[in-house]
């Protein structure tokens, strides 16, 4: 039986007003091309039964992290985050986390986990650290050898930026396995933690495979999504 992979998507709202969950296609469809079956989270009052049911969470990339989960003010007004979505994301990571099933974070996620296990974030890399992280800035990351990322892909490789804040204190648990630069300044790129089945990436490996790939000529990231799946079966 395929394992059942449950997803976290964005809040937003239809044309007429309706609250709606939305998820970019291409995440579920490298869960279910390395042989999961998606489904996506669409209510905050559900996260103990989802994590009954599913074998893994995977946290997708969307708004920021509201500032008060990580005891700082809001510092930028271009800060925009997604309150119901953290609420929702909080829960489940508990509940997956309760039940020591696999986690696997994407961009927002790698940031959500941060400060669910107590670190802290940097509100934006250009004015804080300086250097442009954003709008699909391709650039090599420096990878741990004996990490999950380092057995997938060796000591380096290239990948995309689509993000304007980074992890600055690490949360409890978690080791930091990838590592880039901004202005001078090290960034933490990817993270696993010590004793659970949870690991991260700040990049965007749903758009690092198939034909349309960015950065051109990656190496293709479709080894980190039957990774996780896999880790899904056990």
């Amino acid at each position: 039986m395929k394992p059942l992979i449950l997803l976290t998507g964005g809040t937003g709202a239809a044309a007429n007003g309706t609250p709606t969950w939305a998820l970019n296609q291409n995440y579920a469809e490298n869960i279910r091309r390395a042989g999961g079956l998606p489904i996506l989270a669409v209510n905050n009052d559900c996260a103990e039964e989802y994590a009954d049911l599913a074998d893994g969470l995977l946290l997708s990339g969307g708004k920021d992290v509201v500032t008060e989960l990580y005891h700082q003010e809001q510092k930028y007004s271009f800060v925009i985050t997604d309150p119901q979505r953290d609420d929702l994301e909080w829960k489940l990571i508990k509940a997956f986390t309760d039940r020591k099933k696999p986690i696997f974070g994407i961009c927002r996620g790698i940031q959500v986990l941060n400060v669910y296990f107590g670190g802290t974030l940097y509100q934006d890399i250009p004015d804080q650290l300086g250097g442009d992280h954003a709008r699909g800035v391709c650039h090599p990351v420096t990878l741990k050898k004996d990490s999950i990322l380092g057995s997938l892909f060796g000591e380096s490789m290239e990948i995309n930026s689509y993000h304007h804040q980074a992890l600055d204190a690490l949360g409890n648990g978690l080791v930091a396995t990838a590592w880039s630069d901004a202005g001078g300044h090290t960034i933490v790129e990817a993270i696993e933690h010590e004793s659970l089945p949870i690991w991260s990436v700040q990049w965007h490996p749903e758009r690092m495979t198939g034909p349309v790939t960015n950065p051109e000529n990656c190496v293709d990231s479709f080894p980190i999504f039957q990774y996780f799946v896999n880790q899904c079966k056990k």
